[in-house]
């Protein structure tokens, strides 16, 4: 990621009438990307990853042997057809195409969830079904040995 921060904490929004998504304010200083990829998620969410992530992706296969290579390539390239590019609006609004909005379920709210480095976009009442309960940074640290 070339961003310096991770996409961190949990924003409830609005969509508007046209499908536009607040992008927190948060995730919109210096150190983030301006332009965004938008994905379906088979988790029933929409994943969106800063632009930089296919090209990270595509530079990984110069390391990889001819056929993993191939293999990877192939699977990245249907990956990209059904990707959506989007670049915030002056007022930090992307817009999330209708497909996409379904995919997620999305009506007219919407919760974003930091996942260090992409976020995802979820329906609130799918979100309160898989939700994980609240935690520290003690427990987290012990587990991830901090």
């Amino acid at each position: 990621m070339t961003a310096k921060e991770a996409y961190t904490d949990r924003f409830e929004f609005s969509l508007d009438d046209k499908g536009r998504l607040s992008v927190p304010v948060e995730w919109r200083g210096e150190a983030f990307e301006k332009r965004f990829l938008v994905m379906p998620s088979s988790d029933g969410c929409l994943r969106i990853y800063p632009a930089s992530f296919l090209g990270r992706e595509m530079e990984k296969l110069s390391s990889l042997g001819a056929t993993s290579a191939d293999a990877r390539r192939k699977s990245l390239e249907k990956l990209a057809s059904v990707i959506q590019a989007a670049e915030p609006d002056q007022q930090g609004r992307i817009m999330i195409r209708e497909k996409f909005r379904q995919h997620a379920g999305l009506g007219r709210q919407a919760v974003l969830v930091g996942r260090l480095d992409h976020f995802q976009v979820w329906d609130p009442k799918r979100w309160q079904k898989i939700a994980p309960p609240a935690t520290t940074f003690e427990e987290v640290a012990q587990e991830v040995g901090l």
